[in-house]
This record gives C-alpha cells, structure tokens and sequence, in this order.
C-alpha cells in the first residue's frame, strides 16, 4: 500500500510539475517571504511561508504550523519537492502528520501541491498559489 501511494504521488508530482513552465533560474528567487493569495484549503489573508536556502536543500517554514525541507530536481527542473510535517495540535485533520510537498513557479507565482495520507492511507492535496510581498507603492 505504501509503494502504491508512493507511486501516485510521484505521478501527481510529476505531471503538476510538467504543467508549470518555470523561467531559467527562478530557483534563484526562491528564498524569502511568500503570502498566501489563494488556496484549495480557504482563505487565509494572513498565511505566507518563508523559504531559506540552506546549501543545496530549502527549508519552507509556515505560518501556519507547517514546515518542510525541500530540494530541487534531480533532473535539472525548476522545481523543489521533498517532505515536512505538521505540528501537533494545529492544521485540523493534518496536525502532527507528514506530508509530500512540491514547489514550482508560474510567472511571478509560486504554486504549491502538499499530498498528506489520510489515516486509510487515501492521499489528501492541499493546492496554494503565494507571490512574494510587493516593493512599498506596489500592489499585487
């Protein structure tokens, strides 16, 4: 069951990650703080994560009770994906749970894709778009 669910997460993974056609070296502009603009799981005006580069892998911190390490592709894609957690006691359903996440960009967008297991082993994503915080006198 987990080389199943580990399969179709790889696919998911694989084909969100084809769908975004990131710029050359958006990578670069990974690290800093991103705000949350739209989200499958709700609205959450407040919610932004920060993203530090730590070497070769990125540390993704939530606002929410969430954090994770990610790296980027290992077939020289634009993109980062790896695993985090959930604190306990926080994200409702999801608190203290481990989760798969993948980073990409669209445009000046980072979209995100977390795949949390459910109890019955069923695979839950939570899908969010952020855009880092604009320059004084700019909107998004």
């Amino acid at each position: 069951m987990r080389c199943l669910a580990s399969l179709l997460l790889a696919t998911i993974g694989s084909i969100w990650c084809s769908v975004v056609q990131a710029e050359p070296g958006s990578l670069q502009s990974l690290p800093g703080e991103w705000h949350q603009v739209a989200s499958s799981a709700g609205r959450c005006v407040h919610c932004k994560i920060v993203v530090a580069s730590d070497g070769r892998d990125f540390t993704v911190t939530a606002s929410n009770g969430w954090s994770a390490v990610i790296r980027p592709s290992f077939q020289g894609k634009d993109y980062a994906a790896g695993k985090g957690h959930w604190e306990p006691n926080v994200g409702g359903s999801y608190g203290g749970r481990a989760f798969h996440l993948n980073l990409g960009f669209l445009d000046d967008k980072l979209l995100m894709l977390m795949m949390v297991p459910g109890p019955n082993g069923q695979l839950h994503s939570v899908k969010a778009v952020f855009k880092k915080e604009s320059a004084p006198g700019e909107t998004f």
